[in-house]
């Protein structure tokens, strides 16, 4: 299995596929006879029931798209990119999911770090300092698969503040931690018998 470095790496190759501001010419067509070619990439376009615009991306041409690009028309505008799909391990399913806001800017990914086909991790942004820049403010994540997040990590200026954890699957959070600005776990809480008020202290 691909370690989660190793993914964000094949992510970050995979997003310079196909840059937001999609092209409005027609796709080149694809010989379905032709063989895999890793060298050449296949763009098919289509108009979904709800008026997005599917930009599927075939990198290398086998005949199964490994990006999905969706698109908003705007009047006087380039396309707006509203969400991109990846599959990274290349088995037909969607790995990595981006949303953006009606500006343009992501607002929140997706993972499913386990390939199982079902989402496990998911990381929220914002423009914090008005620049237009996207910060992860907070992630969620699944440990356990019962697709329910039960961790939740917050940050500030990209570093972790706070982490909060349901140990038992009740819905409630019953492990603290907070952070200095190095990252370090500063004061740590429990709540050993699950009855909603921190028992135990670090």
């Amino acid at each position: 299995m691909l370690s989660w470095t190793s993914r964000a790496v094949q992510l970050g190759l995979v997003a310079l596929a196909l840059s937001p501001a999609c092209k409005r010419d027609k796709p080149p067509e694809v010989d379905p006879t032709e063989q895999a070619n890793p060298f050449k990439t296949a763009v098919k376009e289509r108009l979904l029931p709800d008026g997005v615009i599917l930009v599927e991306v075939d990198l290398n041409n086998d005949g199964d798209p490994e990006i999905w690009n969706y698109y908003r028309e705007r009047e006087n505008a380039d396309r707006l990119l509203i969400r991109k799909e990846a599959d990274l391990n290349r088995d037909g399913h969607p790995d990595s999911r981006s949303e953006y806001n009606d500006e343009g800017m992501l607002i929140r990914e997706d993972m499913d770090q386990d390939f199982d086909q079902e989402w496990d991790h998911w990381d929220f942004y914002q423009d914090t300092n008005a620049d237009g820049v996207p910060e992860r403010v907070s992630s969620q994540r699944d440990t356990n698969n019962d697709q329910k997040p039960d961790v939740f990590t917050f940050y500030r200026d990209g570093k972790p503040t706070r982490k909060e954890r349901d140990t038992n699957g009740d819905g409630e959070m019953d492990s603290w931690e907070k952070f200095d600005s190095e990252g370090n776990v500063v004061k740590s809480g429990r709540d050993s018998d699950y009855d909603g008020s921190i028992d135990e202290r670090d």
